[in-house]
């Protein structure tokens, strides 16, 4: 499988051949709800139901609205994903992660890292299912 690429308002989105889903926010990008359900959208379409892990780069993000942080957080919002991995590195960053996790009410494992190579050995322990969905 070759790698997927969508550019949203404020996200990039890659489906990686390696059960990631990698979301890395665009520089000085300000989420939105409208934002969170499109890049929601844009997952749920290219994961087809098949199960993913998913590494979000929040280091550049400048801000994301309360509802945004609430979307994300609904349970089953994602379906497939068996654990996310937030990267944060700037004061701001650091802040919506921690929120993040302040509000979140998914049954989905998910935790903060500075290191990108730290955070992909976590999202490696959890194991996707032999049993996926036939695509196409």
């Amino acid at each position: 499988m070759e790698t997927q690429e969508f550019v949203t308002r404020t996200s990039t989105i890659c489906l990686e051949s390696n059960s990631l889903v990698r979301v890395t926010i665009l520089p000085g990008a300000h989420q939105a709800l409208d934002d969170a359900r499109e890049n929601g959208m844009i997952m749920r379409n290219i994961m087809q139901g098949r199960e993913y892990r998913a590494l979000v780069d929040l280091r550049q993000m400048k801000s994301q609205d309360r509802e945004a942080r609430e979307y994300y957080t609904q349970p089953g919002h994602t379906p497939g994903l068996v654990a996310i991995a937030l990267l944060i590195g700037s004061p701001m960053s650091r802040v919506i992660g921690n929120l993040y996790m302040g509000f979140s009410k998914s049954d989905i494992p998910t935790r903060l890292f500075t290191s990108e190579a730290e955070a992909l050995r976590w999202l490696e322990t959890f194991p996707i299912s032999e049993a996926q969905p036939q695509v196409g």
